[in-house]
């Protein structure tokens, strides 16, 4: 009785999950600039201005260890800086599509590298405090997460100055 039960189980769960990442898949390439801005976390909101310099972003943060986790809001900076992260490399592949120019696709698989660390710093970071609750590690690990998202978004800037000019006076717009 059990075997069958878990044998359905066992193939209409990759199947579902497989239709559910071709949908989302369709929906990404179809977006179009706004929709994907409109999910971008204002580095304002989590203070991220204060940390670096906000025009053409300097990948050098103007705060310790110490102080950092205050500066960021805690985990809401940290969460915001992880979604950025999915929305910027959304953006560069929509001004890729749309722009013209014929980006190496070196650059933009350093992009995505930047992507990817700034990612696994947040996680590291917040399942550190979580786990810990220790202020020290929480700061530590939140000052390498907001060096990650400076250095990704000083590399973004540079990119969209040099690749996509068309689009770079929108994507001022929206950091």
């Amino acid at each position: 009785m059990i075997l069958p039960i878990l044998s359905i189980a066992v193939t209409a769960v990759p199947a579902a999950y497989a239709v559910y990442w071709r949908r989302a898949q369709a929906k990404r390439r179809s977006a179009d600039w706004d929709s994907i801005i409109s999910r971008f976390r204002s580095n304002s909101e989590f203070g991220f201005p204060e940390l670096s310099e906000r025009y053409l972003y300097s990948p050098a943060i103007q705060a310790s260890s110490e102080d950092i986790w205050p500066r960021i809001q805690g985990a809401n900076g940290l969460w915001s800086m992880f979604i950025n992260a999915g929305v910027l490399m959304e953006l560069v592949d929509y001004a890729a599509t749309h722009g013209g120019d014929v980006v190496p696709e070196l650059l933009i698989e350093e992009l995505r590298s930047d992507a990817l660390h700034l990612r696994l710093a947040v996680i590291t970071a917040l399942v550190r405090y979580g786990f810990s609750h220790s202020g020290v590690s929480a700061s530590v690990n939140a000052h390498r997460a907001a060096c990650a998202y400076g250095e990704m978004l000083a590399h973004m800037t540079t990119v969209f100055q040099e690749h996509f000019t068309l689009f770079f006076p929108r994507f001022l717009e929206a950091m």
